[in-house]
């Protein structure tokens, strides 16, 4: 309260709190909290923690004629909040099938259920951050309170209703091997799948009341009690037909060809209905709701591709390595014309660790180099984009003196018929090697791609009356390395392995045909993908006189708020002269490693994973106080911030600028000021295991036992602000830490 008597004094409006009120609030609070709440909405939507439970069965029997493996496996995973949840349901059955010496068949089998459980409505966990705590959620009575205007987020969990998404997926492969002669055989493969899904919202008004008079009603979350429902259905099929022939020609020749035909379709269909103004608040169907407040939409879409491939491969004596492959694809997303592209690719390998010259070089007990160039096509831009499609709205017309609603169509885009593939080039180089009888192991590759016939939306005169049309015509280019390395021995019965990778890329965009994608992230020739845009600051103005004499960017600007530099020195701020690219978006030097030790059935397993260097945006609700006008202030900014009250000396290290509304177009624009050291260093997993010994697990008639403890995401160290993530955004779902424990039982 005291902050936001600042924030209103700051614009030059009167303190809402008077200095009483708030220092006794906190007693009036402890004597009436109905009318002096003080509520920790964090505290009272989120739960410590959240349980999980996962399961799994499998058997494997057989004969030499077929086997059978089946496996069950069941998840669930509870929410930090109640009425969130996830729960998974798999089976899976493989058959392997010995029909004669020349033909054998693999029969695969699979269904998931998956079903996702949220809450309807606003997100809880932003509703919580942003809720100040003077607002109630439940009257001393139990009855729930208004919140906000109606908005109480731990209402809404209870009885707002709920958001339900079941995915039914069924599938399976089917395949053929055949080999007519020695070093030939032929399969063919045919692998349906099929989703059968359905989504339900239903969202119920909550009426809340007054806590003196409970019959009297002071609002509610949403006008009337909604319906959604949705049925998505979808198959997908992949058909494939093969021909392999390997030989083997004097132990010295090794020669593989493949020839392949391979057909994928795809088609969707789905509908959606909706009903509002509910009588009956616990009868989710739509029949219940009222005709007039009713809607429903459907559509579908349809995609096909079909290619041709081959490859070739020939090795010498395991010492020299070529292999060439070329596909002719085919897809229904283009016009005939421009439907089908040929993709080659090509690479070879020196095993030098084989010849005479290094056989005896004895540290080194593998060494392979290794090169490739290859062209790979990409087609999902879209259902159809070379085709003029109609858009339909529904749109209003006079009937003499009547007005009706009639549904009509317009094409909207200009097509182009030309449109064709995006292609990657790639050219990459590698090494593999062995050291110490193989005890260390490196392997590294650096690589050069460019995408070419990026679609891009380019201008066409606007008195065509059409939005502007998809071309093929950006370019944007992506050089990087990669390194793994490993250590792997044992000390008497102790097993160890040490592995570590390292990689890096960075992107340019080489060419956009004049056009510019400008936002927080922008696309500009020259510069990298989605790199940050924006102003760059010169920290806080401190005096009035500094504000007066410098260029701003509106005329709100006061000391305390940020100050931008003057980039094309024209004596203004403005977006066209000023903004420039900040660095990029995209993370740089990812790395990650584990150690595994085993001692006598104990096994102990650590995984690290992080990102060197990237440039993250602390979002609104990090550093902006009383978003929407009312909210909270982040613990971040408390203490932290410009301020009148503070001496000259504590303005000059201010981390944030002031408390004020009239200034937010000026202090939270896009700029280096927001942006902050991303990297980070995280736990994965750890875990410890112990596998009973033989002799115990025979008197018990089992083949093996194994108990075991685990965490994930144990542990992150970053320099993001307390109780942030760099990996999260502040109003999504966290990434929390899992305790586990668990049995593996084999019979």
């Amino acid at each position: 309260m005291q902050l936001f008597n600042e924030y209103q004094t700051n614009d030059g409006g009167a303190a809402l709190y008077s200095q009483q009120h708030i220092e006794n609030y906190r007693e009036n609070n402890r004597q009436d909290p109905d009318k002096f709440p003080a509520t920790d909405w964090q505290q009272t939507v989120l739960k410590s923690y959240a349980p999980r439970q996962m399961h799994d069965l499998s058997f494997t029997i057989g004969t030499e004629k077929i086997k059978t493996k089946a496996s069950l496996s069941y998840a669930k995973v509870d929410g930090l909040y109640d009425n969130r949840a996830y729960y998974r349901y798999t089976v899976r059955i493989n058959n392997d099938m010995n029909i004669n010496k020349s033909l054998n068949a693999n029969l695969d089998l699979f269904y998931k259920r998956t079903h996702n459980q949220e809450v309807p409505g606003e997100n809880p966990i932003y509703a919580s951050r942003v809720l100040p705590g003077f607002y109630d959620d439940k009257y001393e009575d139990g009855r729930w309170a208004p919140g906000k205007d109606g908005r109480n987020p731990l209402a809404q969990i209870y009885d707002g209703g709920f958001n339900e998404a079941f995915y039914n997926q069924m599938g399976g492969r089917l395949a053929f091997n055949f080999k007519p002669i020695n070093d030939l055989s032929l399969t063919a493969i045919v692998s349906p799948t099929l989703n059968f899904d359905k989504t339900k919202v239903f969202s119920k008004v909550i009426q809340f009341t007054d806590v003196a008079d409970p019959g009297k009603i002071l609002n509610a979350n949403q006008a009337n009690t909604t319906l959604t429902e949705g049925r998505p259905e979808s198959r997908y099929i992949n058909g494939q037909l093969l021909a392999n022939y390997s030989k083997n020609i004097r132990e010295s020749h090794q020669l593989d060809a493949l020839l392949g035909y391979e057909e994928n379709y795809y088609y969707s269909e789905g509908l959606s209905a909706s009903r509002g103004s509910f009588t009956i608040n616990n009868f989710p169907f739509l029949d219940v709701g009222n005709l007039e407040l009713r809607n429903n939409s459907g559509g579908a879409a349809e995609s096909a591709l079909r290619s041709v491939f081959s490859r070739l491969k020939y090795s010498f004596r395991d010492k020299y390595y070529v292999q060439g492959n070329v596909r002719y694809d085919g897809s229904s997303r283009f016009h005939q014309d421009r439907r089908w592209a040929l993709f080659p690719s090509f690479s070879a390998g020196w095993t030098l660790s084989e010849e005479s010259f290094l056989k005896n070089v004895r540290p080194l007990s593998f060494l392979k180099i290794r090169g490739s160039w290859g062209v790979v096509g990409n087609e999902r831009i879209g259902n159809y984009p070379y085709q003029s499609s109609i858009q339909f709205y529904n749109a209003l017309f006079y009937r003499g003196t009547q007005i009706s609603t009639e549904t009509t169509g317009a094409q909207v885009k200009y097509a182009v018929e030309d449109i064709t593939w995006e292609t990657t080039q790639s050219v990459d180089f590698g090494l593999d090697a062995g050291f110490l009888g193989n005890r260390l192991s490196l392997t590294a590759d650096v690589y050069d791609k460019k995408t070419r016939d990026i679609l891009l939306a380019l201008d066409i005169p606007r008195y065509l009356g059409y939005d502007n049309p998809n071309q093929n015509a950006g370019m944007v280019s992506a050089r990087g390395w990669e390194l793994a390395t490993g250590w792997r021995d044992r000390i008497g019965v102790l097993g160890y392995s040490v592995n570590l990778n390292l990689s890096d890329a960075k992107t340019q965009i080489v060419d956009l045909k004049g056009t510019q994608m400008r936002g927080d992230q922008a696309q500009l020739e020259g510069g990298e993908f989605n790199e940050w845009f924006g102003y760059k600051s010169a920290g806080l103005f401190q005096t009035a006189e500094e504000v007066k004499d410098s260029p701003v960017l509106n005329n709100n600007t006061k000391p305390g708020d940020i100050r931008y530099v003057d980039i094309n020195e024209d004596g203004k701020i403005t977006p066209e002269g000023d903004k420039v690219l900040l660095g990029g978006s995209l993370p740089r030097y990812i790395y990650g490693g584990n150690i595994r030790l085993d001692f006598k059935g104990l096994d102990f397993t650590l995984v690290l994973q992080g990102v060197g260097k990237v440039k993250r945006q602390l979002g609104s609700n990090v550093i902006q106080p009383f978003l929407e006008n009312f909210g909270n202030v982040p613990a971040e900014i408390d203490g932290n911030f410009w301020s009148l009250t503070n001496t000259p000396e504590q303005n000059l290290s201010a981390k944030y600028p002031r408390l004020s509304k009239a200034s937010e177009g000026n202090n939270y624009q896009m700029s280096d000021y927001w942006l902050m050291d991303g990297s980070y260093l995280r736990v994965k997993n750890l875990t410890l295991g112990y596998n009973l010994p033989e002799v115990l697990t025979s008197r018990l008639r089992l083949q093996g036992l194994r108990v075991y403890v685990a965490a994930n995401d144990l542990k992150s160290f970053s320099k993001f602000p307390k109780g942030w993530d760099p990996e999260v955004d502040g109003s999504t779902y966290p990434i929390v830490t899992t305790l586990m424990g668990g049995v593996s039982v084999k019979f």
